[in-house]
């Protein structure tokens, strides 16, 4: 994430007590000579060069998807960012006619730059939305640079941070607004600010509107949960009906830079590659994210148009192309939040669709999601996983208990209901120092609709983990047809 709203006003602030410095000129198109092929085309799809070294496709084992014809054909995908680089030739095929919102101000060395930026169009002043766009849909299997996650989307390139790569939140608000009644099926959001600083200058409140008016619209709205190792998600990935994604490394882990996936409305937090952040120091770094980039930009640093990049910037384009590719299914928004919930992986406890704090709902899996989920079976996203298999909708209490009994009889009493006919697949989970222990499992099956009070003991294992240290928690994880989550006791 490369934006902080608020910051521009700052700025200008400073700068005005400083003489303007002359203004720079700006490249708005380059040369064909301005852009490498990245190598020999390769043999097969996809045959771009670049491809070998695109380890995060391989991650969310897009290939597979693509094999079974997933490739999110026609689906628009907006890019709300610093706009794109609309000569490159491995997104010009698949760019459409954008907007750039950028407001009249002064760049950091005190110059006026209008309204609109200095390039016509949604050109990229900045290079960060180019790299996002070449995540999420650059044009595949044309022989030249990197594949894109949905090799059939379209850009949408909507521009909303300026040359320094920043905005106010306002403007990120209108960019979303623009993005959904302009045909934006998915409308990706690799931008943010700390929760903290948009509840308290109440920008929250208009962005939580900007997301809920793209979601009525019938929009997926995916955003990166912010670079500052933070337990929540930033805005706008905090906001209720977005996707919040953070990142992992090239090995699965858990970046060690991102924000958890946790987001307190309950609705869907995922991990996808982001890099290991050894770009910040070293040119074309092949742990972090392979993807195009502008070529004036000074991230561009070895491979003309092509550069890496590490981020969760970078990891929330790899989720809205999967999301485009289910789009592209005939799956609605709600089903789509669905299908990532219950198909994205756990790669350390080796779960699928279960909750974990470190990887929320896990690392996004295009071949599961497009195996799986089907529009005409797919449940709707409810919210804290009170949406059930074929439209049940159930819920998990577990009553209040002590520490003491716990650690000495590690007794849970759980109470499910349900509207319909439905099984409950229910776990006792120890959680420490980001271990994860079952100590106790049960199956309850509802024959009809109604309600059941059966009890779970932990294991002598588990209880010895809970007593060890304070900071243990307990919850009951539950699976129960498309719905899941975690209750903790007392709720």
């Amino acid at each position: 994430m490369r934006s902080r709203p608020g910051a521009l006003a700052l700025g200008i602030a400073m700068l005005a007590l400083a003489a303007p410095a002359p203004a720079a000129a700006v490249q708005c198109s380059s040369p064909a000579s301005a852009y490498a092929s990245g190598g020999p085309a390769g043999a097969g799809f996809p045959n771009d060069p670049l491809f070998s070294k695109q380890w995060g496709l391989q991650q969310i084992h897009a290939p597979a998807a693509w094999a079974r014809g997933a490739r999110g054909n026609g689906v628009v995908i907006a890019i709300v960012d610093s706009g794109a680089d609309l000569t490159h030739p491995d997104l010009k095929g698949k760019l459409l006619p954008g907007t750039d919102l950028t407001t009249a101000h002064r760049d950091s060395g005190g110059n006026m730059v209008p309204a609109g930026g200095r390039c016509p169009g949604a050109q990229d002043e900045e290079g960060h939305g180019t790299h996002v766009a070449g995540i999420a849909a650059a044009s595949t299997g044309n022989g030249i640079g990197v594949a894109g996650t949905a090799p059939g989307a379209r850009i949408l390139p909507v521009r909303v941070l300026d040359e320094e790569g920043s905005a106010t939140a306002q403007t990120v608000d209108a960019g979303i607004r623009w993005a959904a009644d302009h045909g934006a099926r998915v409308i990706n959001l690799s931008l943010g600010d700390t929760p903290l600083v948009d509840e308290a200058d109440g920008s929250a409140t208009d962005t939580e509107k900007a997301v809920a008016y793209a979601w009525s619209k019938g929009a997926v709205i995916v955003a990166a949960a912010g670079n500052e190792t933070f337990a929540a998600c930033d805005y706008p990935a905090a906001a209720k009906n977005a996707v919040c994604v953070g990142a992992t490394d090239s090995n699965g882990a858990p970046a060690a830079y991102s924000n958890f996936p946790n987001d307190a409305d309950g609705t869907v937090g995922v991990r996808a590659p982001g890099g290991s952040g050894a770009g910040m120091l070293l040119c074309d770094a092949g742990g972090d994210i392979w993807s195009t980039i502008w070529p004036a930009s000074p991230d561009d640093c070895g491979t003309k148009g092509y550069t890496t990049e590490a981020g969760t910037s970078m990891s929330a384009p790899f989720v809205s192309g999967v999301a485009a590719i289910l789009a592209g299914r005939g799956l609605t928004n709600a089903q789509i939040l669905q299908c990532l919930k219950t198909t994205s992986r756990n790669p350390i406890i080796g779960t699928v669709g279960g909750y974990d704090p470190a990887y929320g709902s896990g690392i996004v899996d295009a071949d599961a999601a497009t195996a799986r989920c089907k529009a005409s079976t797919t449940a709707n996203f409810g919210g804290n996983g009170n949406v059930g298999g074929s439209g049940a909708h159930v819920k998990v209490h577990v009553a209040k208990t002590s520490r003491k009994q716990l650690e000495k009889k590690g007794k849970l009493t759980v109470t499910v209901s349900s509207d319909r006919p439905v099984t409950f697949k229910l776990a006792g989970v120890v959680r420490s120092k980001g271990k994860s222990t079952t100590g106790a499992r049960r199956t309850v099956d509802l024959e009809k609709k109604g309600k059941r009070k059966v009890v779970l003991t932990l294991s002598s294992k588990a209880r010895k983990r809970y007593a060890a240290s304070k900071s243990a928690k307990v919850v009951v994880t539950y699976h129960a047809g498309s719905a899941h989550g975690s209750v903790s006791p007392g709720h």
